[in-house]
Formats: structure tokens, sequence, C-alpha cells
């Protein structure tokens, strides 16, 4: 390629979908790892401890969506009971707000709220691979997770690793 053709494609308008990402990778960092709804799930699972652990333990730095918010408490209000509990106990209502009040917090998780132009391309890439199992808020999560240049999520769901995502922790 001629410095020519080079200077003229360094100088190319930059999609708004790139200059996102390029922003948060720069406000987050490389150091990042993406919490879906069932790791989430099994941190509150009483007879998980991998999760908790890993959550407990890692250095990671944490992000989720809203979606992923929004189907995690959906999940804990409408669960069995017993199925999840927060370490006083909390469970269904209760168990909700504890994780969008405290555990968030308590785990370092940071809600990454996307703009429309990398929901549109989630829609797009849900239409793509509807033969894989995801539901439109997996998608949307690894959009996010491929947006930040990784290829790691914490999740449960063995349908990440068929769209090339390493699961963590490792189960």
């Amino acid at each position: 390629m001629s410095s020519k053709n080079r200077r003229r494609a360094r100088d190319a308008p930059v999609s708004q979908i790139e200059e996102y990402w390029k922003n948060q990778i720069a406000t987050l960092g490389r150091n990042v790892v993406f919490v879906d709804t069932g790791a989430i799930l099994e941190a509150h699972n009483p007879s998980d401890f991998n999760f908790r652990d890993y959550f407990a333990k890692t250095t990671d730095r944490f992000i989720t969506s809203p979606f992923v918010v929004a189907e995690t408490v959906r999940r804990m209000v409408k669960s069995n009971q017993y199925e999840f509990e927060g370490p006083s106990g909390e469970q269904f209502g209760a168990l909700a707000v504890h994780f969008i009040r405290t555990w968030l917090v308590e785990n370092r998780v940071e809600v990454l709220h996307i703009p429309r132009e990398v929901f549109d391309l989630a829609r797009k890439t849900f239409e793509n691979k509807q033969n894989v199992g995801c539901d439109l808020v997996d998608i949307i999560s690894y959009e996010i997770v491929k947006g930040l240049g990784q290829d790691r999520i914490a999740s449960r769901d063995r349908h990440f690793s068929s769209l090339g995502l390493m699961l963590y922790p490792s189960i």
C-alpha cells in the first residue's frame, strides 16, 4: 500500500460504533470481564460456591448491561423458593433489591449503557445466529464483549462457547 493510500485509510472517518468502543476501552481498560445473568444467578444459588468465590477473589474489572440487570431481577422475582438467596436469606423481590442496591456495588460491576447503533448490530447478529440458542440479551452481551476486544465472559451458559467466548470461572 502506498503512503498516500495508508494516509487515506488512517484518515478515513471512524464509524460511530468504532468510536464508542474506542472510548469505552479507554475508560474501562483492557482487563474487563462481562458478567452475564447466569453468573449472577449462580452467585446467588445457595449450593454454588464457584461463582461466589470467583466474584470475591478475582481482581478483574466487571461490567454488565441494563438488559442483564433487568433479566436478573426478573428471574429473582419469579424464582422458586430457595432457588436464589441473598447473604441474609433474601428471596424474590427483596433479593432483587439487594442485587441492584448492594451486590453490583460490592462486586464492582459497572452497568454499561449501549448506544442504539450497538443494539441495532446485536439485532442483526441475533437474526444471523438464531441456531446457536442465544436470546437477544445473550447476543447483546456478546456484542459488548467483542466490542471491547475481549474473548471471555462470566457465565455458566455454554452457548457463549459456540460464539467463540471463554467462560469464566472455569467450570
